[in-house]
C-alpha cells in the first residue's frame, strides 16, 4: 500500500537535482528537478499536485518516504511549505488485520530552497525555434546496460522505431552523451513506458512517455 510512482519520481529527481538548481521545483501541476545539463518532470493531476514552489532536498526526502510507506492522496507546495494528505491504518479485530484508514493531513517541515524558473525550462522541449523532431518510438537502449558508466555513446544513423537507439561513441561524431547521465535519469521510466525519443537541432535529447514523465539530456559537443 504505498504511492511507488511518486516516489520513484522523487528518488529519481533527488539524485539528478544539484547546485545551481537544488530541490524539486512544482508549477502548474508540473514537478522538476534538474542539475543544468539532465532535467527530470512529471506532469502531475492538477488535483493532486497543487500551488508553486520549490521542494527542499530535504523535505522531499521525507515525503519519498511517506510515498513508499502508504498512499499519497494530494501534495500542496507553497513556496518552501509542503503538505500532504496521506491515508492512515488502524487494526480491526474482526478481521485480525491492519486495514486501511482515512487520509490525514501532514505539513513536512519546512526548509528553504531556492526556486527555480521551471517554465522556462520546459518550454525549451515545445520551443519550435530549436528544430526539435522525433527520432524513434519506444526504442531499444539495450547498449547502454553492455557498456560501463565511463563510456560514451551516439545516436546510431537513421533509428528505427523499437531498435537500437545508441552506438559507442566514435571520433568523429558531433554529439555524445554519458552512459551513466543516460542510465541514471532512463531509470525514472517504468517497464511499461512508451517512450518516444527526440532530438534538438542542437543535440539535446528528450524522452517522454504516456504517463507525462520526461527526461532530457543535454550533449557533449565536437569544436573544432
Amino acid at each position: 500500500m504505498s504511492s511507488t510512482g511518486l516516489s520513484n519520481f522523487l528518488r529519481v529527481a533527488l539524485d539528478v537535482q544539484a547546485t545551481p538548481y537544488p530541490g524539486i521545483h512544482v508549477a502548474d501541476g508540473v514537478a522538476a528537478a534538474t542539475d543544468g545539463v539532465m532535467l527530470v518532470a512529471k506532469k502531475f493531476d492538477l488535483v493532486f499536485l497543487r500551488g508553486e514552489g520549490a521542494i527542499s532536498p530535504k523535505a522531499a526526502k521525507v515525503l519519498a518516504a511517506l510515498a513508499g510507506a502508504t498512499w499519497i492522496g494530494s501534495v500542496a507546495v507553497v513556496g518552501n511549505r509542503v503538505t500532504v494528505t496521506a491515508q492512515s491504518t488502524w487494526y480491526d479485530e474482526k478481521v485480525g488485520a491492519e486495514v486501511a484508514g482515512a487520509y490525514r493531513e501532514v505539513t513536512l517541515p519546512e526548509f528553504y530552497c531556492p526556486r527555480a524558473p521551471v517554465a522556462r525550462m520546459l518550454a525549451v522541449l515545445t520551443d519550435e525555434s530549436r528544430g526539435w523532431e522525433t527520432v524513434a518510438e519506444n526504442p531499444n537502449v539495450k547498449v547502454l546496460k553492455e557498456m560501463s558508466a565511463r563510456d560514451y555513446v551516439a545516436l546510431i544513423d537513421n533509428p528505427r522505431n523499437g531498435g537500437e537507439l545508441f552506438r559507442p561513441k566514435a571520433d568523429n561524431d558531433t554529439h555524445w552523451y554519458s552512459v551513466a547521465q543516460l542510465r541514471r535519469g532512463l531509470r525514472l521510466f517504468g517497464k511499461n513506458s512508451r517512450l518516444n525519443v527526440r532530438r534538438s537541432s542542437s543535440g539535446w535529447l528528450a524522452f517522454g512517455d504516456q504517463w507525462g514523465y520526461t527526461f532530457t539530456v543535454t550533449p557533449f559537443v565536437k569544436h573544432n
